[in-house]
């Protein structure tokens, strides 16, 4: 059966909910169990009619079976389909045929009758492929030309980073648990003014999932790399960011981020709000750097703070969002952030797109990926 065969049309049956595949199944089912009066036109019109009921409704039904439990995966559906299949042969053969055929003289009036009920389903079945091509189909497939959309949308805002300014390389990535996702990671070769040089990198987590993250992510994007623009601190700059995201976002979103900035010193300006700390890795010694406080846009004016780190030449930064710790193996114990630390100390002097290979490869080891996840890399030569 072609019909069961294509790809999209598989993709496009396991996607939908059940409540939307009804004039799909009917459809199916109408198709198929022409079988039934087609069989007994054959025969005549002289087939008993309980053979005639039972293998009209038994062809659809195994159809059905067939096609839904084969483009959904589903397994029992499909067995129990080929089940009743394998059930219905010792019947058709072995019961049914015992019991009395249609009478000669009624047999011209059971063909039209038959034939009838071929034009019956055959329109029913008909009707239904129509109605959901142009129903849950269509709607499905602007769905997915939207999410596309927003998917590319998202691969030109977050590319991977593996690039090197002054004397720090910088390697970042981001891999979303759907088709968007809600984090972001980017580096910014500006300094405070412009002019001025210096670099800014940042990783950044919108919380919850799908397209209204990614929106609030490119808005932030948007809204940071314009006020870099502009002289200020880190904590200014943080408190202008709340101040734009505040009201537009839905009340329940928030963004986490932990950001440092580089300016020609010696120490580096950072500022983490409500997200993990920064991992400084020296000489295989790893410490947290971090600055407690609460997310961006969580409440309408918020002090912000920023803080200054040493890095030396060798040391390591590691910014990492939490959907790259909170994986959990079979016994639901998660990879957790000392894990990550300990890879990192051991692979600390690898270069840096082995390291973050390395720890995204060991996450995803550990278990199934239920968010998205990033991370920035920077180390100082």
């Amino acid at each position: 059966m072609r019909l069961f065969e294509n790809t999209s049309l598989r993709k496009l049956i396991r996607e939908l909910p059940l409540t939307q595949l009804t004039p799909f199944a009917i459809a199916i089912f109408g198709l198929f169990a022409v079988l039934g009066p087609v069989t007994d036109i054959v025969n005549g019109g002289r087939q008993n009619i309980w053979l005639l009921m039972a293998s009209t409704v038994f062809a659809g039904a195994i159809a059905l079976g067939i096609g839904l439990g084969t483009m959904r995966g589903n397994r029992w559906l499909l067995g129990g389909a080929i089940a009743v299949q394998l059930l219905w042969f010792p019947m058709a053969h072995g019961v049914f045929p015992r019991l009395p055929q249609n009478p000669p003289g009624a047999a011209a009036t059971r063909v039209a009758a038959d034939a009838g009920g071929v034009l019956i389903l055959t329109m029913i079945s008909y009707s239904c492929f129509l109605g959901f091509i142009n129903g849950g189909a269509a709607r499905y497939l602007r769905v997915r030309a939207e999410i596309e959309l927003a998917h590319q949308v998202h691969a030109v805002l977050v590319p991977r980073i593996a690039t090197t300014i002054d004397s720090f390389e910088f390697a970042g990535l981001s891999q979303p648990s759907g088709e968007v996702g809600g984090d972001l990671v980017d580096v910014v070769s500006s300094g405070f003014p412009p002019e001025s040089g210096g670099w800014f990198g940042y990783v950044a987590d919108v919380s919850g999932h799908g397209v209204s993250s990614g929106v609030v992510m490119g808005m932030f994007k948007s809204a940071l790399r314009m006020r870099l623009r502009h002289a200020g601190s880190i904590a200014e700059l943080l408190s202008d960011l709340n101040t734009v995201l505040f009201p537009l976002k839905t009340g329940s979103m928030f963004i986490t981020v932990a950001c440092v900035r580089f300016s020609g010193r010696d120490v580096l300006d950072f500022a983490v709000a409500g997200h993990l700390p920064i991992l400084r890795v020296r000489d295989g010694a790893v410490d947290e750097i971090t600055t407690p406080q609460i997310p961006i846009a969580m409440f309408e004016a918020y002090p912000f703070a920023a803080s200054t780190v040493d890095v030396q030449s060798g040391d390591l930064l590691a910014l990492i969002t939490d959907g790259l710790i909170e994986v959990f193996d079979a016994q639901d114990r998660d990879f957790g952030l000392d894990r990550a630390k300990s890879l990192l100390a051991e692979n600390h002097g690898r270069p840096l797109s082995e390291i973050a290979d390395r720890l995204l490869g060991a996450a995803r080891a550990h278990g199934r990926q239920l968010d998205d996840q990033t991370l920035l890399l920077i180390r100082r030569n």
